[in-house]
């Protein structure tokens, strides 16, 4: 982990319906974070003393793109980092290409060639998210890939590696299916090893808690539409509440967990 985080899940909307979502358990459907609230949250967060030096404030959902205010939300998240990070399907990317700026940071969710990606994530949104590549890359907008390895998509891993070529990928995020409960899609821990460090002879990868220890609650907490505090977006452990001081909930630094008895708990060896 490189940075202090704040995730913030600022709506549930969906227009997927994708088989390894791990954001299903909002309060409500339909849920929004205010604008008036994602400014205090920001501020609160920037205003707290954690372990690292650098930070980064990440937009998700829900499909953060579906937000009500989507460019007053972009224009807010820039006064305090400068830039707009954010993780989405890509469906309207092209829409709101205009406010994206080349500084940005923008994760489409890609999870294999057509026919796989369609049947995890639904008919035709694999054409939609090469479109949003080919947007952000027209415009010349900082982009990459996030991949959660399955069992689905495990054939697709030299597929992706193209996509990162073709469409001038900053990185590929190559993520670890994490289940919440026991399930055939998740590949081992070990295979998962292998096929990132084949990855990273291609291009630029992540080093994740998963491989360094568990940070949940300690370098950053995610907020979800409904205003909990999760420690982290996979970990999904309710440790507050807005307007709850964020650095009430905060876990000590020597408090750091072993993954597998947090978030990975379900994954194989």
């Amino acid at each position: 982990m490189g940075e202090n985080f704040l995730a913030l899940h600022v709506t549930s909307k969906c227009q997927l319906r994708c088989k390894h979502c791990y954001c299903r358990s909002y309060t409500h459907a339909n849920a929004e974070m205010p604008l008036e609230i994602v400014r205090n949250l920001c501020e609160d967060f920037l205003s707290t003393e954690f372990p690292l030096r650098e930070y980064g404030i990440i937009l998700s959902g829900g499909e953060p793109l579906l937000y009500s205010r989507f460019e007053q939300l972009c224009n807010l998240v820039r006064e305090f980092q400068g830039h707009v990070r954010l993780s989405t399907n890509g469906i309207l990317i092209p829409k709101y290409i205009h406010i994206f700026e080349r500084n940005d940071g923008i994760q489409v969710s890609i999870d294999g060639d057509r026919e796989t990606h369609d049947s995890i994530r639904g008919k035709g949104s694999y054409d939609k998210a090469i479109k949003a590549l080919e947007c952000l890359k027209e415009h010349g907008i900082r982009h990459s890939i996030g991949f959660a390895l399955c069992k689905l998509n495990f054939h697709c891993i030299d597929h992706i590696i193209e996509l990162c070529k073709k469409y001038e990928c900053t990185m590929l995020n190559v993520e670890l299916y994490q289940p919440f409960k026991k399930t055939r899609l998740t590949v081992r821990f070990t295979e998962w090893l292998k096929a990132k460090e084949y990855v990273s002879k291609h291009v630029k990868t992540l080093v994740t808690c998963v491989e360094t220890g568990c940070v949940a609650g300690i370098y950053g907490i995610a907020v979800t539409p409904d205003l909990n505090y999760w420690d982290c977006p996979r970990h999904q452990e309710i440790i507050g509440r807005y307007p709850q001081p964020i650095k009430e909930v905060l876990r000590e630094p020597e408090d750091i967990m072993n993954p597998f008895d947090t978030c990975c708990k379900y994954m194989v060896w």
